[in-house]
């Protein structure tokens, strides 16, 4: 993303777009940003990864304030040679640029050398080289030998306005943007003096700061709390959110709408094919095309079992014949409205009737098994009594499908879209397991369509290998609790009337209580904010069910595909802070692979 905002790739863009229509879309995209203004760039931004050696100069021997100065100096000066390479880059002779300055700023700008570009650059360059000798020595320099370059003020964040440029005979006011990235491999003292000097009311440029979602603290994460908010606890005068910060954070709340990313997933999917020769050969490039979303054929000894679950629950419900017809009927229905037939029809069937019995058995009383063929004369009563089949009882249905007759319940396009839990990385993980597979049946001349079972066998053994190769932080804790979430949410899955529809998938914990998991047990904090980090899992902060107020930790694609439970939200456990702890505490030998 920061890449897109350079002078160079906007330059680029607006030529390829006359020539592309995804160039154009793009630009389009990009001009809503308002990265554009007409036909021409409208802003010039300059990407600082704080990778390279700014960590550096917290590991110099001066006091604070003095190492502070020296990160600030080398990031202006940075910026500065950042820009202005960025217009020799784009083609863009620097006598064709002006720098604008603020009208406050004195004599600031003669430090900067802001006379003309040439001056600006070779100030910046002699700057940078002093600032990175000091924090690149391996014994610095003492507080009064330091280069003059750094005695002198550099401030060019401040003083900098805007840049003239001229395009093709006319002269185009560009917005200079500095974007630091990665800012989470910096000191956490550096990180706030950074967001208290960026957030600066006086400073005209733009500016970003880019950092991944683990060097979050806990209460960031857990507690959805503000950047702005972890710097009131310092003793300076707080930054106020509202005014001086616009926080956008691409990961950690649940999405609206699935169905918004499921139109994001295809076009993804299909730029994806489409650069893959032998795929668009062949014109194999809508991928939804080349899932099936029906279980087309069974085995027999998937047909064995599913028969099974019916008789068992049959032998346990005793239930009068006239209802078990009935309920039989009203399934048959729901089978016919839903296009289920088939081995398919006929597993689902069975599954949804076994959960069926078992719920009604749960409604009636039970009576004698001499009158169990006995039925009630008054055919409204029955109705009113029995149980009716739905969309909650067939997720359900697959869910004991998969767990006891090893029936595939997830694949097609729209569950391999849902297993990514809104994540781009993770669906384009996962798809790439099926694209080698079509591209393997496309390579031997067979049709380019994968079956239910090819999707399902492939997708859970590589969520397997993704649990198992996890290796960020505090990932084997993550691993103990989301495995013991797991295990407890599979039992009250494969409950016989499936008192949770398709089963549960999270754990509920009263919000006054999580609310002070940061106090009371910081390190379990710890450990869920790493999993929310890493997707495995996500924070559901303000659900409202059973007249109280829970959070929810629900478990992501890759632990749900792995252990059988269903991608349908809502499911919960009722659960304590306490059972956390306790798989949290739990020997990795203790917990299911």
């Amino acid at each position: 993303m920061a890449q897109l905002f350079r002078l160079r790739t906007l330059r680029t863009l607006q030529q390829m777009a006359e020539r592309s229509n995804e160039m154009a879309e793009l630009q389009q995209v990009l001009s809503a940003c308002k990265a554009y203004k007409g036909e021409h760039p409208r802003v010039a931004g300059c990407r600082l990864s704080m990778e390279e050696k700014y960590r550096d100069c917290w590991e110099l021997g001066y006091d604070e304030a003095l190492r502070q100065k020296i990160l600030r100096t080398l990031i202006n000066a940075r910026a500065m040679l950042g820009w202005l390479q960025g217009f020799r880059d784009a083609g863009i002779d620097l006598s064709q640029v002006r720098i604008l300055s603020r009208s406050d700023v004195g004599s600031s700008a003669e430090f900067v050398g802001l006379q003309s570009t040439e001056a600006a650059y070779e100030r910046a360059k002699a700057v940078e080289r002093a600032a990175y000798g000091v924090c690149a020595a391996l014994v610095p320099p003492a507080e009064d030998a330091l280069p003059e370059a750094l005695r002198t003020p550099y401030d060019a964040l401040d003083v900098i306005e805007r840049f003239i440029v001229t395009f093709d005979g006319r002269e185009a006011e560009l917005v200079p943007l500095l974007i630091l990235d990665d800012v989470f491999w910096l000191h956490e003292s550096q990180q706030r003096y950074l967001i208290r000097w960026l957030a600066g009311r006086e400073i005209s440029i733009a500016r970003w700061i880019l950092t991944r979602f683990d060097s979050f603290g806990p209460r960031h994460i857990l507690n959805n709390e503000s950047i702005a908010q972890a710097l009131a606890y310092s003793s300076e005068p707080g930054v106020q959110q509202s005014r001086d910060i616009v926080e956008i954070r691409l990961q950690g709340e649940r999405s609206r709408s699935r169905g918004d990313f499921r139109k994001v997933a295809r076009q993804i999917s299909s730029r994806y094919l489409q650069q893959i020769p032998v795929m668009k050969e062949h014109a194999a490039t809508d991928f939804e095309l080349l899932l099936d979303d029906r279980l087309v054929a069974a085995t027999k000894e998937q047909l064995r079992l599913g028969k099974a679950i019916l008789d068992r629950a049959k032998t346990q419900a005793v239930l009068p014949d006239l209802w078990v017809t009935d309920i039989q009927r009203q399934v048959a229905e729901y089978l016919s409205d839903h296009d289920l037939r088939g081995d398919e029809g006929t597993l689902v069937g069975d599954a949804m009737m076994a959960i069926l019995l078992a719920r009604q058995a749960r409604r009636t009383p039970q009576t004698s098994i001499f009158d169990s063929s006995e039925a009630p004369e008054d055919l409204e009563l029955i109705e009113e009594r029995l149980v009716r089949p739905s969309t909650s009882i067939e997720h359900g249905a697959r869910i004991h499908l998969w767990h006891e007759a090893k029936v595939p319940y997830l694949y097609g396009y729209e569950s391999l879209a849902d297993l990514a839990n809104e994540n781009t990385e993770r669906f384009l993980d996962f798809a790439g397991q099926l694209v080698r597979l079509l591209q393997t049946r496309v390579i031997r001349a067979k049709k380019p369509r994968l079956s239910a079972q090819q999707q399902f066998d492939t997708l859970q053994e590589h969520a397997r290998q993704m649990i198992g190769s996890w290796n960020f932080p505090e990932s084997s804790a993550v691993k103990r609790i989301a495995m013991g979430m797991a295990a407890a949410c599979v039992a009250k899955s494969r409950e016989p009337n499936a008192s949770l529809g398709g089963g549960a998938s999270a754990f509920g914990i009263p919000r006054d209580e999580f609310l002070m998991i940061t106090e009371s047990h910081r390190d379990l904090a710890r450990v869920l904010q790493f999993g929310v980090a890493y997707n495995v899992f996500n924070l559901v902060p303000d659900q409202r069910a059973k007249n109280r107020d829970w959070c929810l930790i629900e478990l992501c694609g890759p632990i749900l595909l792995a252990n059988g439970l269903t991608l349908q939200r809502g499911g919960f456990l009722e659960r304590r802070v306490s059972h956390l702890e306790e798989f949290r505490m739990l020997r990795d030998t203790e917990v299911a692979p």
